[in-house]
């Protein structure tokens, strides 16, 4: 056998195994994975209120959550990816100054963005100046699951090493550390938070897709029992108390 054709049955062996596992990735899908996220955090939120969407994208979230009842705001930087194909009402900004005044919002919401955000600390102000005293913060960031089966993934899809995702830390590899749980955590006691609770979604899924809509949103959740969640939702309150909850510490309730 020569060289030339080792090198193609190589080809098409890697490539019989890859299509199936990494599919072209769907907006379909994409969608059908943020739905499953607003259904589980929409149980940590208040029935109603005024609620602002950090870094809203295509405003697609934010729609979702009108739909559900809350008087919605949305804003995202005009270098977003996703504006030029906006579904919802989404006011540019700075990236550093909510346009809003203080104490505006009952609540503050934001899905995998504060990871992009490279002054997170300082802008956490900014956040607690526009919640009501009584409001709450509610955040769905990445894990270290999430980077570590990325990770892993990234190169099948790509043919090449894995690239950072976020500002929080050198490279990919280091990324598996500061979005572990506890990292998140820290973060927020420090910046003056209350963590009120802390948990996975329950849900798997990694940046590179793996078998999109092949894999449903059923299959994903048992998946996650074992491969782990690719979010952790914290709720946070104004304070400067606080050590976080773990999942068992308290019932997962909807907080009022």
């Amino acid at each position: 056998m020569s060289e030339k054709t080792f090198r193609e049955r190589v080809r098409r062996l890697v490539l019989a195994i890859r299509n199936p596992l990494l599919p072209t990735q769907s907006r379909e899908h994409l969608q059908a994975l943020r739905l499953r996220e607003i259904e589980i955090v929409s149980r940590y939120l208040p029935e109603c209120g005024r609620l602002l969407e950090i870094g809203a994208g295509s405003g697609w979230q934010s729609r979702e959550l009108s739909l559900r009842g809350y008087d919605v705001s949305s804003i995202d930087i005009p270098e977003s990816n996703f504006s030029g194909q906006r579904e919802w009402p989404v006011i540019d900004y700075d990236g550093r100054n909510i346009p809003f005044s203080s104490k505006s919002f009952d609540i503050v919401f934001s899905s995998n963005v504060l990871e992009h955000i490279p002054h997170v600390r300082e802008f956490q102000s900014e956040i607690r100046r526009v919640l009501k005293d009584d409001g709450i913060a509610v955040h769905l960031v990445p894990s270290a699951g999430w980077r570590f089966w990325t990770n892993l993934t990234h190169p099948i899809r790509y043919w090449t090493p894995p690239i950072r995702h976020g500002e929080h830390a050198s490279n990919a590899l280091s990324e598996v550390l500061a979005f572990r749980r506890r990292t998140w955590k820290k973060l927020f006691v420090e910046t003056g938070w209350q963590v009120e609770m802390c948990a996975p979604t329950g849900l798997f899924y990694t940046g590179c897709s793996v078998a999109d809509h092949c894999l449903s949103i059923r299959s994903r959740e048992r998946l996650a029992r074992f491969a782990g969640s690719a979010c952790n939702i914290f709720v946070l309150r104004k304070g400067k108390s606080a050590m976080a909850l773990e999942p068992g510490d308290r019932a997962h309730t909807p907080v009022t």
